[in-house]
């Protein structure tokens, strides 16, 4: 098997994840999730040498880790100076930079308390995302990135617009 194939099987299984993952009120279940999937697609990009990316995704993998037991604001800058410091190590090209915006985004997410804007930081993040994994090739990191995005606008509705609707 191709390194290719293995990668684009080892960000499919991480899509699994991320689609779980918006599901969850339980910020515990949501951050745990992404911390599976977050590693899942860091292998993904390492086997397509996409040292940048995979570098920000194990950073990210952390991060939310780090999430399930800390939720001070101020550990944000802790991750946003180890993902500008990753991307200046490993910097490639101009496309690493997308790599670095989409991981600052979904740092700020991360430690957003409102959930709302959180959500909407992460689609945010992720349409970042989807233009870097366009262009690094890498079809199935689309497919996730789209289906995450399907997944998060699903969650919303589930938990902020479709029970405000019941609440009235």
């Amino acid at each position: 098997m191709s390194f290719f194939i293995a990668s684009q099987i080892l960000v499919g299984l991480a899509s699994l994840f991320d689609i779980a993952s918006f599901q969850f009120k339980s910020r515990t279940k949501l951050l745990a999730t992404l911390t599976i999937s977050a590693l899942l697609i860091a292998a993904h990009f390492a086997l397509l040498q996409e040292w940048t990316a995979a570098c920000l995704l194990v950073i990210g993998a952390c991060r939310y880790f780090a999430g399930i037991f800390i939720s001070d604001p101020r550990m944000k800058w802790l991750f946003y100076f180890v993902t500008v410091l990753g991307t200046i190590l490993t910097f490639s090209d101009l496309v690493t930079t997308l790599s670095c915006i989409g991981s600052l985004l979904h740092t700020k997410a991360s430690f957003t308390a409102n959930d709302k804007l959180m959500r909407w930081l992460m689609v945010i993040g992720t349409l970042v995302w989807v233009a870097h994994d366009i262009l690094v090739g890498s079809p199935v990191a689309v497919l996730l990135d789209v289906l995450f995005i399907i997944s998060s606008g699903v969650g919303y509705y589930r938990l902020h617009i479709k029970k405000a609707a019941l609440i009235v």
